[in-house]
């Protein structure tokens, strides 16, 4: 039997993956976003409830 093993080329070689990459965006976690999703919808709500007696 032979001894010498071959290796095949690695794949996708010189590409890189999905979360290779690091980006200089805003990274926000998920319970930050559902935060702010709450925050967001009670504003509305506030704002029904009580913008007209304020804005007139």
């Amino acid at each position: 039997m032979a001894k010498d093993k071959t290796t095949l080329p690695p794949t996708g070689a010189g590409l890189m993956r999905f979360f290779d990459e690091d980006t200089r965006a805003i990274k926000v976690s998920p319970k930050g976003v559902i935060a702010l999703t709450l925050i967001l919808v009670a504003f509305e709500i506030f704002l029904n409830l009580f913008g007209p007696s304020i804005f007139g």
